[in-house]
């Protein structure tokens, strides 16, 4: 008897102790950090390539993920589809980093014809440059669109897959990047003018059967 007092007087005694680090433990639930541009980008295509996935049939060595060519555009405000801000140069830029990760065949529709040196800046293979881009044409299955708009709580971006050959959204995916200081400084910036340059068209001696297609709008 006296040994079971003990221990349970040792435990009463212990229990100030304890109390402190299970208080500590069960407040510290900080919340976690909000999402940054790359997460949503990355967040966006896990979703499209849940939709194309089971639509398009990609299960077999025939019809998989890279036997898909695709031209990942800009996201353009959704008020004035010819403007883009550095925000939605980003998650475009994210957007293609995430579909070549998955396993897509992207085309990279910037490529200069030639390497471009500039004493002071460096080298450049990529330019916006309609005259010095390598082709004003890309090959394309999938194009990746969308669009974007600013609220007083974050940019909400609407992102969709169209099927180059026949303007078809085979998958849609929507997303809001919270706002902070930097989404506001990249999303409230100059916009820029975009002039549309490059058509796509589908790949003529494509080895699956596709019938070749011409888009008769430019991307």
């Amino acid at each position: 008897m006296t040994t079971k007092l003990l221990r349970r007087l040792s435990l009463v005694l212990m229990l100030p102790l304890f109390a402190p680090l299970l208080m500590g433990a069960l407040c510290d639930r900080t919340p976690p950090p909000p999402p940054q541009y790359p997460d949503v980008a990355m967040a966006l295509a896990a979703d499209l390539d849940r939709q194309l996935v089971p639509r398009l049939g990609m299960y077999t060595r025939d019809n998989s993920r890279g036997l898909y060519w695709v031209v990942i555009t800009t996201p353009a405000d959704l008020g004035d589809l010819e403007r883009a801000s550095p925000l939605s140069r980003l998650v475009g830029q994210e957007l293609s980093t995430a579909f070549v990760a998955l396993g897509y065949n992207v085309q990279e529709i910037r490529k200069a014809s030639d390497i471009i040196f500039s004493r002071r800046q460096g080298e450049f293979s990529l330019t916006r440059d309609v005259r010095a881009l390598a082709t004003s044409r890309a090959t394309a299955t999938l194009v990746v669109a969308g669009t974007y708009v600013v609220t007083p709580s974050g940019v909400r971006f609407a992102i969709e897959v169209v099927d180059a050959r026949n303007n078809n959204i085979v998958a849609a995916a929507n997303r809001t990047l919270p706002m902070d200081a930097t989404v506001g400084a990249l999303a409230g910036g100059e916009a820029s003018f975009v002039s549309p340059t490059v058509s796509t068209t589908d790949r003529t001696s494509f080895e699956r059967d596709m019938l070749p297609y011409s888009m008769s709008r430019h991307w």
